[in-house]
């Protein structure tokens, strides 16, 4: 079996989805040993850590790969294949985490260690494992709190893409909005102050109108009212209630004006919370990087073929700016469409293209 798959096979029998990332941390460490790879594990918390390796000289501007080790749970619905079992069937890979990322992270270690073993004194190759991206990368936060990152180079981000290069990600805005009321025997609303209606009516508003800001790739600005509580009883007025928002950003719209502008909406009476604040992420087609990243996939894939960028948000969010990246580059096995999904599945020879491909995109850059 290719080593590429079989590292991607023993990651998704490990569980990942209850913050152990560490056994996840331990077998990509095992898988670099003897390469040439210095490999370090960061302890964030019990049972979760980060992974490190680096070859070559990585004080200036290198080229810095990245994956998640975390998965989202399971689900309550019964898998084909268990959501453990990491098996081969079809030519696919079944599993939790195998299409996001578990696929991606096996193909970037490979494509380290391979690499490490014939250009251990090259030009700076850095790769970086986190724990805890799906929550809202919290474990990005963490590790760039806790280790000083080598900056200025060019970053990529084995995301699942079905092998086709995406050159950013939307942003996102979760606000909470809460309204409170005055709470009366129901037969009698004209003692009490209901918090439902404003607050209703706020959001009713907000979804209607939208709001500013739209990208040539990304397209515009979304806005989601998730969830909505209020009220205990039907014969009490209701003197809470609390509406979560998914906004989601494209780059050049600042978060600062979109909270100004939904805050003025809201108006008196509604109090607005940030639960989660991440930039868009963008970098141009035709940078020097993203270039050779092209010219590599003409070159072992056979094509060259850019999507839009992606909708939802990656530990690009926090690595971008941490690391001052030069250009962001999105490009990992698997359909992107199966992340989050029962019965998640990835291509193997997906798995092991893309294993190839980034090892020659180091080979090739080292030298370029």
């Amino acid at each position: 079996m290719n080593e590429a798959v079989a590292l991607a096979q023993r990651l998704v029998r490990l569980n990942t989805a209850d913050g152990s990332e560490r056994t996840a941390a331990e077998a990509c460490a095992k898988a670099l040993e003897g390469s040439g790879a210095r490999v370090e594990i960061v302890p964030m918390a019990t049972g979760r850590a980060h992974l490190i390796a680096s070859v070559g000289d990585v004080a200036h501007a290198p080229l810095v790969l990245s994956g998640h080790l975390d998965t989202v749970p399971f689900g309550g619905l019964p898998w084909t294949h268990g959501a453990l079992s990491g098996d081969i069937s079809g030519g696919m890979l079944h599993g939790r985490g195998a299409a996001d990322m578990k696929g991606g992270v096996a193909a970037l270690v490979t494509a380290v260690a391979r690499h490490a073993a014939h250009h251990a004194d090259g030009p700076g190759v850095l790769l970086v494992l986190t724990a805890d991206e799906e929550t809202g990368c919290n474990g990005a936060r963490h590790l760039v709190a806790t280790r000083q990152l080598p900056e200025g180079g060019p970053l990529l981000i084995a995301e699942p893409t079905d092998l086709l290069i995406a050159h950013g990600h939307k942003g996102v805005l979760w606000l909470l909005a809460s309204a409170q009321g005055r709470a009366a025997h129901g037969s009698r609303p004209d003692l009490g102050r209901n918090a439902i209606v404003p607050l209703a009516r706020f959001v009713s508003d907000l979804s209607e109108a939208g709001l500013p800001g739209s990208h040539p790739e990304m397209g515009d600005v979304t806005v989601n009212v998730g969830t909505f509580h209020g009220g205990t009883k039907v014969n009490l007025v209701p003197d809470a209630a609390s509406a979560e928002i998914d906004i989601r950003l494209v780059a050049g719209v600042d978060s600062r004006s979109l909270l100004a502008r939904v805050t003025a909406l809201a108006g008196d009476g509604i109090d607005i919370e940030v639960a989660e604040d991440l930039p868009a992420v963008y970098s141009p087609a035709d940078g020097p990087f993203a270039s050779h990243v092209s010219a590599r996939c003409e070159a072992v894939l056979g094509t060259s073929t850019h999507r839009s960028p992606l909708s939802y948000f990656t530990d690009a969010s926090v690595l971008v700016n941490a690391l001052e990246s030069s250009e962001v580059v999105f490009l990992g096995p698997g359909d992107p469409g199966q992340a989050h999904t029962l019965d998640e599945h990835c291509p193997i020879s997906q798995i092991e293209a893309a294993a190839d491909l980034y090892e020659d995109v180091l080979r090739t850059w080292a030298v370029s």
